[in-house]
Formats: C-alpha cells, structure tokens, sequence
C-alpha cells in the first residue's frame, strides 16, 4: 500500500520527481505502510522524509490501483488532501534518498506535459479545477 498526500498552493500541486534505471518521472509524495502505521501516520512520515514539511492530513480523496503486467506487483494507492501544519516553520526542501531529484509546484497548465505516475494528470487537473472526482480511479499502470 502507498499513501500519497495532495499539497495544494496557488492552484498548483506539489509533485516530487524520481529518477530510477535512467527514467525520469514525476510522483505525488507518499511512499509505504509500515507495519502497525496507519495510513495518516505513514502520509506524515513520508512527506516530512521526502520534503521536509510537516503535514496534517485533511480528508481521503480517492484510491487507484497499479498491477505489474507480469503480476509480480499491486500497489493500492491512497491519496489524502492536505495541508502544511499551522504550527511548523520547516521550509521545504528535497529529501535525501538518492532517486528523489526534483520538487516543485506544478501549475496546472504543466501537468498534462509531465510523465506522472501512476497517471492521475486528468484527476489532479480536476482537484484544481474543484471538480468532483469518483473515489475508486480503478486499475491504472503505464509502462
């Protein structure tokens, strides 16, 4: 399971880049359960570990799934709205794992130009457009 957190700013998404066998692409942050961790726990760990910022997890927005085509992986993927905590002065800044290469608010006009997995580009343009969205975006995996 990954949790992801969707970080709003001037009608732009907060999006984090990775690099993995010499492929660039773009991720919202989030990363993995741990075991006993629930959800809203794993979102904040993650978030501060891949951006420094300090998070409160606002409301559940939608789930997709992602299945490798040899079935060896299933991600279900949890994506939360939030906010930057009231009380935190952290600025943000780019973890330091060494896949993580880029962070940066993304507008709107830029999204559909990015390689974004997995691709929710349609579903992040209609959060900035404060359009309703289903809450299970099914089976989603881009090679």
């Amino acid at each position: 399971m990954r949790v992801a957190g969707i970080l709003i700013e001037d009608d732009r998404i907060l999006l984090i880049e990775h690099t993995k066998n010499d492929k660039k692409y773009w991720l919202v942050p989030g990363g993995g359960v741990d075991w006993g961790e629930s959800a809203a726990e794993a979102l904040t760990r993650e978030f501060k570990e891949e951006t420094n910022l300090d998070i409160e997890v606002e409301k559940f927005l939608f789930i997709s799934e992602t299945i490798a085509p040899d079935k060896q992986k299933h991600v279900i993927n949890l994506y939360f709205k939030i906010k930057k905590a009231e009380n935190s002065s952290n600025e943000m800044k780019l973890g330091d794992e060494d896949m993580l290469t880029d962070l940066r608010f993304v507008p709107k006009d830029e999204i559909q130009n990015i390689k974004l997995y997995p691709n929710i580009k349609e579903k992040l343009i209609k959060l900035l457009n404060k359009e309703t969205i289903e809450p299970y975006l099914g089976l989603l995996w881009d090679k």
